[in-house]
């Protein structure tokens, strides 16, 4: 029997092409609880996630074999970069960005990109170089120049004329999309549907929702793939989806996507209860079965004064309960890389504002956007205080300078640590410049979080890297067969590494130094135990040191007035039980700040357990 895993998978745009032959390859080995990921990780972690509930459905592989063939189906007829298809609005303005950061259709590079930018922008160009190419003409025209030197000043005069004329008109139009039409197209380049063909398949969001459905077992553009779905495999489709998982899921998935509105990010599928959605919005980002699917399981009421705000937001409606969420919108909120993917707009009501007496909080919209904009790499997305089985993270990363890639073994272009102490220091990333320093700041604000977490004993040893070029990857919308075969082929050489190290179970066998399943619960163990004694030892002194003339806390657990008594307060029955259990937690505390061995030697660096936020709306 197959053991169990979970996995996390990093953002990374076009990079995400390593991952399908990774899954498979872990796949031979593991069955997946717990997928996870961010924006193109979000991709992998959808399909993942989809094969996995086909085999809980039917016993069979077919769906990881579907997702074995997706970098070969991408890789003909260049159809990664046709994913991307612009909307109408935002077709030049997509030219412009593949024409500065794609690859040169030929060389000198520079000559490439202007060539690209008067592709992009047609008419202005040709109306900028009206002027330039009239006073040419003239000077060519001209015989009355018999001085050489002033007839070749002036070619040149009218060729810098033609050349700012040019630059000029394509800056203004280029301006104008940018301030105008890249708003109007909800801040992005691509929403995900082909506007002149809604139902073509070499769209992003059309093709991913079929290879969702296909790979799920499901019959495709007729019923998306939903969270229930996964949580249930044998439950029929149809029937109304649950309103949060059970205990025991097939398969959970959970992707992060950021609220730019409120700055902060959300993990879906979280209660969703305050959002709602507007069909015609949402049309431009999905095909039409999937919002329908989604209008006729909207949230029903819980009252009637829910139902008279319902009613009052129209055309706008609730989400679908959790159950009853497509895999795809959630998958396509996480993915809107800003700027080429669409922000998604959700809604929610503004309690914040003053309100008249019986007014319903009016409705405002909610951008979401890029999950790796808050947390490109959740490490932590399905952590505990000891693992029952190992949770793998694929990582995404460029060759460090003194690294260069074997071009004959891609197993070598991968990385793992070889052995406890490696891995703990972050790399540095040298930058010169003004342009170097903020892509530092903002490469430190976005990513900070998972970079402290990816160092630390016990997270460090479950991570895979997967080293990828200039040209590999990213903004590299149209990569070549033969790049697409090496990535998937490196893929491939980092699933096979992480699913073999840690395939054999901890039972104690002869002492080893293998960076294996028993060395990761011992990691974690020793590393939870140290941030433990710092926790409870914190508690413990609060509880029995009270700042005088304040009461102790005990003492407002076993209170019966004042203002533990009114706000959120703890039943009179319970309080006593409640006031043991903390005395307990206490005498742990004490207990355990008196046994040095918990922290002699402990991995580097420390954990330290903190109090976070839930992501429930």
């Amino acid at each position: 029997m197959a053991r169990k895993c979970d996995i996390v998978m990093k953002g990374g745009i076009t990079s995400g092409v390593v991952y399908p032959a990774a899954v498979v390859e872990i796949a031979k080995k593991f069955t997946f609880c717990n997928v996870g990921g961010t924006s193109a990780g979000a991709i992998a972690a959808a399909l993942t996630a989809a094969a996995e509930r086909r085999r809980a459905r039917d016993g069979t592989t077919a769906g990881f074999d579907r997702i074995g063939a997706i970098p070969e189906w991408l890789a003909n007829e260049n159809r990664l970069f046709r994913l991307f298809v612009p909307n109408a609005g935002t077709r030049s303005l997509f030219r412009t960005i593949v024409s500065l950061f794609g690859r040169p259709l030929f060389q000198p590079a520079l000559l490439a990109k202007l060539c690209g930018l008067i592709w992009a922008f047609p008419i202005a160009s040709v109306l900028g170089a009206v002027c330039g190419v009239a006073f040419l003409v003239t000077v060519i025209r001209t015989t009355g120049i018999t001085v050489p030197w002033l007839f070749w000043l002036a070619i040149l005069l009218a060729s810098v004329t033609v050349f700012a004329g040019t630059a000029l008109a394509v800056g203004i139009a280029l301006c104008r999309d940018v301030l105008r039409r890249l708003p109007a197209n909800f801040y992005g380049l691509v929403t995900g549907i082909d506007d002149a063909d809604r139902a073509s398949e070499l769209a992003l969001c059309t093709w991913l929702a079929s290879e969702l459905e296909l790979t799920a077992g499901l019959d495709s553009g007729k019923v998306p793939l939903s969270f229930g779905m996964l949580w249930d495999a044998k439950r029929d489709p149809m029937l109304p989806g649950l309103d949060k998982m059970p205990e025991q899921p097939d398969v959970n998935l959970e992707m992060i996507a950021t609220c730019a509105t409120w700055g902060r990010p959300y993990t879906f599928p979280v209660t969703v209860e305050s959002f709602f959605f507007d069909p015609a919005e949402l049309r431009r980002f999905f095909p039409d079965y999937i919002v329908e699917w989604m209008v006729e399981r909207k949230r029903a009421p819980r009252d009637d004064r829910e139902a008279a705000h319902f009613k009052s937001y129209e055309p706008r409606l609730p989400l679908p309960l959790s159950g009853d969420l497509p895999v795809l919108f959630v998958t396509r909120m996480s993915l809107a890389f800003p700027v080429l993917l669409s922000a998604v707009p959700l809604w929610a009501p503004d309690y914040t504002r003053p309100l008249a007496k019986g007014a319903n909080p009016t409705l405002e919209r909610c951008w979401f956007t890029d999950g790796g904009i808050s947390s490109n790499f959740p490490v932590t997305l399905f952590d505990s205080p000891l693992p029952r089985w190992p949770t793998f993270a694929i990582n995404l990363a460029s060759f460090p300078p003194w690294r260069a890639r074997d071009p004959d073994d891609e197993s070598k272009n991968v990385y793992m640590p070889a052995n406890n102490s490696a891995a703990r220091l972050l790399p540095f990333i040298p930058f010169t410049g003004m342009l170097g320093f903020l892509s530092a700041i903002g490469n430190a604000m976005q990513n900070w979080n998972d970079n402290t977490q990816s160092v630390l004993p016990g997270y460090r040893d479950r991570i895979v890297t997967v080293f990828l070029d200039s040209d590999e990857g990213g903004l590299n919308l149209d990569m070549p067969p033969d790049i697409l075969a090496r990535l998937r082929a490196r893929g491939a050489a980092a699933g096979a590494l992480i699913a073999g190290r840690f395939e054999a179970p901890s039972v104690l066998g002869p002492e080893t130094n293998a960076m294996n399943w028993e060395n990761h619960r011992w990691l974690r163990f020793r590393s939870t135990m140290g941030a433990l004694r710092d926790y409870l030892t914190h508690f413990k002194t609060a509880m029995t040191e009270p700042e005088l003339p304040d009461v102790s806390y005990d003492a407002l657990i076993l209170a019966t007035d004042g203002l533990p008594t009114k706000h959120y307060p703890v039943e009179p029955a319970e309080r006593t039980a409640v006031s043991q259990v903390t005395q307990e937690l206490t005498k742990d505390g004490t207990t355990i700040e008196s046994m040095p061995g918990v922290d002699n030697e402990l991995p580097k660096p420390s954990a330290r357990l903190v109090v976070r936020g839930s992501q429930q709306s």
